[in-house]
């Protein structure tokens, strides 16, 4: 009689939980909140947009992943630059939008469109920390371009050189390597995403 019991609750509690996963086997792990942005579909729509520039480090946009890995522990560093690097990249796409002669056979003009509203979509993950990235953006235009090496910055050090860069980029966006070497480096974007300034969930 007492297995029975047993048997009865055990199965009770496994219908439970398959209910809770709203019907999913216990073998599958259970969702509770849906993913924020789908970095998947990013990596595979900038390829249909992006080029292939080589370039020496110092005429890169984006810091070298190593480098840039300083700041992703740091919320406030990583939220910053991320949201910054957003901008930067809805500014290029909507350029070459802009400036394209015929928005409707142009190729890859679509892709543009779509990636401008991911990257709307993408800003809404990222965390929101106002006063810490204006008082980084001023030290950015305030500050001359750091003499030491990457290799021997701080985390904020690194945060400043590369609003530097998105800075410097920014303004020479009519040059046409600028907008080339932005659209190369766009390919990797993803992996500059992952980090402390980036919700993983809706929830």
């Amino acid at each position: 009689m007492a297995s029975a019991v047993q048997y009865a609750v055990v199965l009770l509690s496994l219908a439970v939980a398959v209910l809770e996963c709203g019907g999913i086997s216990q073998k599958t792990r259970c969702v509770s909140h849906a993913p924020c942005f789908d970095l998947l579909l990013l990596e595979k729509t900038v390829w249909q947009v992006s080029k292939d520039v080589p370039a020496a480090d110092s005429e890169n946009i984006l810091l070298k992943s190593q480098t840039f890995d300083k700041i992703r522990k740091r919320k406030d560093l990583h939220s910053c630059v991320l949201q910054k690097i957003i901008d930067f990249y809805v500014n290029v796409l909507s350029y070459a939008w802009n400036n394209s002669s015929d928005h409707h056979i142009s190729h890859g003009m679509n892709y543009h469109l779509e990636l401008i509203t991911m990257m709307d979509t993408l800003r809404s993950c990222v965390y929101k920390m106002n006063e810490i990235c204006e008082m980084l953006c001023q030290k950015a235009a305030q500050q001359p371009n750091l003499e030491i090496s990457e290799a021997d910055m701080t985390p904020e050090e690194v945060a400043i050189h590369q609003l530097q860069k998105l800075n410097s980029a920014s303004d020479r966006l009519n040059d046409t390597s600028i907008q080339e070497r932005a659209m190369d480096e766009l390919k990797s974007l993803h992996n500059y995403i992952p980090g402390r300034g980036f919700r993983k969930t809706n929830g």
